[in-house]
């Protein structure tokens, strides 16, 4: 997983600067300790001290630091600091006032933001996350625009019912000390960046409900968890915990079979238009015979007669997907 960590540690923002200090050293060390790449802006002394945290963890344990640390300098600014790889961006400046935008490389490449501390260059940054579509992180511990980040996401999660609420809260909870805090940080960051949800579309009548079994058990061979809504003990009400599931879900797969009268289902269609709207990955699936809708006949399917057939095909997509987004990364 690719991690961009942005911020800053000015001291009139910052709560307890010390302690921030060592917290972005402590975070760049389980960032690439537990096998992920950190991307930065290489402009702060934040950006210098996640740097220099994990380069020297990568260092004590013999790992080549230029493929883990990976920084995008801007000519308009100080280098912050000479760890792992530091690119020059092609970007001509990194604002939101161009008519054509262009995300800066280390967000757009990035899976997921975190956000400590800062105030409107870290703004802007989020803006640029938001616009991306990446998942965001706000560190309250240290005030300054990370706390804010993080009562807005909070926010955000609270009004959609995102299931992982109470995982995002714990990082408003006081912890031991700044390493246990920097692993409750990584940890979401895990949760949020690559979900083990799946999210299953498809109609509710009980035909597929063996297609439902079959999407679960293809799932599973991935240690991954198929969901479907109306599977959910949830008394939310039910439009907001479909968007919910899809926004926060790594996986979106869908079934069209279903067709009334020649129309197919409304809700299905919605719900697809939904994951596509949020950019996520979608695998279709649809009984042999059936005759796609206009807007999705260019996208690829899965065609199944039986469910060993749905499982077969099902597999191979799943794992090309898998393949992809974790070791491609």
């Amino acid at each position: 997983m690719r991690v961009f960590v942005g911020g800053s540690l000015r001291e009139n923002i910052v709560h307890d600067l010390a302690q921030a200090h060592d917290f972005a050293a402590q975070l760049g060390a389980e960032i690439v300790k537990r096998g992920h790449v950190i991307l930065n802006g290489c402009k702060s002394s934040f950006d210098a001290e996640t740097a220099k945290g994990a380069a020297q963890w990568l260092a004590e344990h013999n790992v080549d630091p230029k493929s883990r640390i990976i920084s995008y300098w801007h000519r308009t600014a100080p280098q912050a600091h000479r760890h792992g790889t530091v690119r020059v961006s092609a970007l001509p400046d990194w604002q939101m006032s161009h008519p054509e935008l262009r995300v800066p490389e280390q967000i757009d490449e990035a899976d997921v933001a975190i956000f400590v501390g800062g105030h409107d260059g870290t703004f802007l940054a989020r803006n640029w996350a938001v616009w991306a579509g990446k998942p965001i992180i706000g560190v309250p511990r240290f005030g300054g625009a990370g706390e804010t980040i993080y009562n807005q996401e909070l926010k955000r999660r609270r009004e959609t019912a995102d299931a992982d609420v109470e995982g995002y809260e714990i990082l408003n909870q006081m912890a031991n000390g700044v390493s246990e805090y920097a692993n409750d940080v990584t940890s979401l960051v895990e949760r949020t960046g690559f979900s083990r949800r799946v999210f299953a579309i498809m109609s509710f009548a009980d035909d597929f409900r063996n297609v439902f079994l079959t999407y679960a058990a293809v799932c599973k061979e991935f240690n991954l968890e198929a969901h479907r809504t109306d599977e959910s003990e949830s008394l939310d009400r039910i439009v907001p915990r479909i968007e919910s599931g899809i926004r926060n879900c790594a996986l979106v797969i869908a079934d069209v079979s279903e067709q009334s009268a020649g129309v197919w289902s409304p809700n299905v269609l919605y719900e697809l238009g939904f994951a596509r709207g949020q950019t996520k990955n979608v695998i279709l699936t649809a009984r042999q015979g059936t005759r796609l809708p206009f807007d999705i006949n260019d996208m690829p399917v899965v065609f199944w007669k039986d469910q060993d057939d749905l499982k077969n095909g099902l597999h191979k997509r799943v794992a090309a997907w898998y393949e992809r987004v974790t070791k491609g990364r």
